[in-house]
């Protein structure tokens, strides 16, 4: 424990954890605690300014209790056999703990004590779960807390008792903003301890447990002194120090945002900046960001995060949330360029993506499945300071799914940035909406929103979220210099053999093609067509991509497209290279970012379109790129709404 070598030798026979493979003893119940201690530590000066957004003066006192207390059940003989091979103790070791409650709170208010004992019986199990495993209203002989209190050990209480004496004494010093807090304190004297332990023990655990449940019915009837956001940040501070200190991983840092490093890692400087990347880097608070594709708008995101690093609460943790798994792949490589190491990457298939960027690095099959599987590990448990994932993720939170506590923690005062807002279905983009307001307003967290395209129907919903938000729109001067694209509109079908033709030819005279479809089976109809075409130049490179691929597959196609098509790698030794074409879906709008010739695409609502139209061009080689949309079909397929695409043709044609 930090600041002490102060504890008694038998101390060290307690177990908090069984023996890692290859080693025989486990790791004692002392060094968990000062491990979970110093993640609170740590914690705590991640949000200095976190007890006065929730108004609790003594958060850290009530969770550092609550941390040197969770585990003391675990000194059960019946435990302590099983963490060294023995039969399966069939107790809650965290009921057990609550018999110390009154050690270690005696100097608390009532209901400080109250949400200690709450932490320390809910950090493993549900509620749900505790009050089915010891139920109340049975009679004494029944109570399953009687056998549970026979386990305790009077010698095994006299080495904790004395633990925490000398504790007491020696001290440490917290990041408490108020000063020095001892945790923990003195407790009573040893034969009045140990005899309310011996005397009183099942009753003060059915007390403490009761306490527990009036908690729970006070949240769930919404009639509790204390709100329930309280209960989730509690107990989800405590899932996460519980965890990182179980798995033994580094200190969470703050994101390292500053100005300075942010322009060197994207060759920029403060002259060269675009007057709304400028804007952004002095805006503080929410905000939404309207600026043409490929003007610098992740650039002007992470300035805009820079910026709140000012505040008076910091940036604690910083999230980049996108639509698409490749899109959130494409942008873990840009800021993994610019954080080394220090970014995360949350969605289902992300271990593939990882271990393929591992192998791509030249380690060994081995060493490249162990450091994706370690990255990922970190990303589960909200160490990495910078994390990329898709809003769904943070949808668990509302439906209240496995660690949706921890999570919860996690996002307070944290700072998000959302690109491309547009391309959620309007279900999901209210659902997504409202959880924006819900960790603005409860939690304290700040957002960026941007997009090259906001319609003003879900530019107002966007506002309502965020609660009159600054706004940052680019020059008009700009948005008519990225106008990169003479748009034509074709009639009939792109599958129509002399529409595919006309892109065949494109391709045959040395142009890289995009076509994008709106589902998967006309992309693949698109692709079989054109393997079967007379007009595939020699050599030529064709990619079907879409959503139905496999991970690796997928990451695949992605690289080879990049390897070619990426943003500031065409230009002369690209012509020399074979063309490409890519066939895809709607997975394209917003996924890689490369710069082709020419696009022929489906119908699409407008805001659709201009987003494929953002792969063509997106480095201004060209003063205009030709852009073709079919009319037909016009019914939406199932994905989009008739009456948009009708709306879009309109205005393009």
């Amino acid at each position: 424990m930090r600041g002490s070598s102060h504890w008694p030798e038998a101390l060290e026979e307690i177990w908090a954890k069984s023996p890692s493979p290859g080693c025989d003893r486990g790791e004692s119940l002392r060094e968990h605690t000062c491990n979970l201690l110093a993640r609170l530590d740590g914690l705590a000066e991640l949000r200095p300014k976190l007890e006065d957004h929730f108004q609790l003066s003594r958060l850290w006192l009530i969770l550092r209790r609550a941390a040197w207390l969770h585990d003391w059940g675990k000194a059960a003989p019946s435990f302590q056999l099983m963490l060294r091979g023995g039969p399966i103790w069939h107790h809650r070791h965290e009921v057990l703990s609550l018999l110390w409650v009154d050690w270690c709170c005696h100097d608390l208010e009532p209901t400080e004590a109250a949400w200690v004992a709450s932490i320390v019986v809910s950090h493993h199990k549900e509620p749900r779960d505790i009050f089915q495993l010891y139920p109340f209203g049975l009679a004494q002989e029944d109570d399953p807390i009687a056998e549970l209190i026979s386990e305790v050990d009077i010698d095994t209480c006299k080495v904790l008792w004395e633990w925490q004496r000398q504790q007491a004494i020696t001290g440490w010093t917290s990041n408490h903003p108020e000063g020095e807090v001892p945790v923990p304190p003195f407790p009573p004297p040893r034969d009045e301890a140990l005899a309310g332990v011996k005397k009183h023990g099942a009753e003060r655990i059915r007390f403490w447990l009761d306490q527990f449940r009036r908690l729970v019915a006070g949240f769930e009837s919404g009639e509790g002194l204390l709100s329930p956001t309280l209960g989730f940040l509690l107990r989800g501070f405590m899932l996460q120090a519980d965890y990182t200190a179980s798995a033994h991983v580094a200190q969470t840092e703050r994101p390292r945002l500053e100005p300075r490093r942010i322009l060197k890692a994207f060759s920029l400087n403060q002259a060269s900046l675009y007057k709304h990347q400028a804007a952004a880097a002095q805006s503080e608070g929410n905000t939404i960001l309207i600026a043409p594709t490929g003007s610098g708008k992740t650039e002007a995101a992470l300035l805009w995060a820079s910026r709140q690093r000012l505040s008076s609460t910091g940036i604690p943790r910083f999230f980049y949330t996108l639509p698409y798994q490749a899109s959130m792949n494409a942008m873990f490589d840009r800021l993994n360029a610019a954080f080394s190491g220090k970014v995360g990457l949350v969605h289902s298939r992300s271990l593939v993506a990882l271990y393929q960027r591992f192998m791509d690095q030249k380690y060994s099959v081995e060493e490249a499945a162990r450091l994706a599987q370690w990255i990922k590990a970190l990303a589960r448990l909200h160490v990495q300071p910078v994390a990329i994932f898709s809003p769904y993720q943070m949808l668990k939170v509302v439906y209240r799914l496995k660690g949706h506590e921890a999570m919860l923690a996690d996002y307070a005062q944290g700072v998000f940035v959302f690109d491309e807002i547009h391309a959620y279905e309007p279900t999901r983009l209210a659902m997504i909406l409202e959880t924006v307001k819900f960790l603005r307003e409860e939690w304290g967290a700040r957002f960026l929103v941007m997009s090259a395209t906001l319609p003003a129907p879900i530019r107002n919903r966007v506002e309502q979220a965020l609660g009159n938000p600054n706004v940052i729109t680019a020059a008009l001067p700009l948005f008519k210099a990225f106008s990169r694209h003479q748009v034509s509109v074709l009639p009939g079908d792109l599958l129509e053999a002399a529409n595919l033709e006309r892109a065949l030819r494109d391709w045959h005279g040395g142009k890289s093609v995009l076509v994008t479809c709106n589902t998967v089976t006309r992309a693949q109809a698109v692709y079989r067509a054109i393997m079967k075409s007379s007009l595939r130049p020699t050599g030529g490179k064709l990619i079907l991509l879409h959503s139905r691929f496999n991970a690796r597959d997928r990451l695949g196609k992605e690289q080879r497209i990049l390897a070619d098509l990426a943003l500031g790698r065409v230009g002369s030794e690209y012509k020399r290279a074979p063309p490409i074409m890519v066939v895809s879906t709607q997975v394209v709008e917003v996924s890689l970012n490369m710069d082709m010739d020419t696009i022929y695409s489906d119908p699409a609502p407008l805001e659709a379109l201009i987003q494929r139209f953002g792969r063509v061009n997106r480095g201004r080689r060209m003063p205009v790129a030709p852009a073709y949309v079919f009319e037909e079909p016009a019914d939406g397929q199932g994905i989009y709404d008739p009456a948009l695409i009708k709306e879009a043709l309109r205005v393009l044609i």
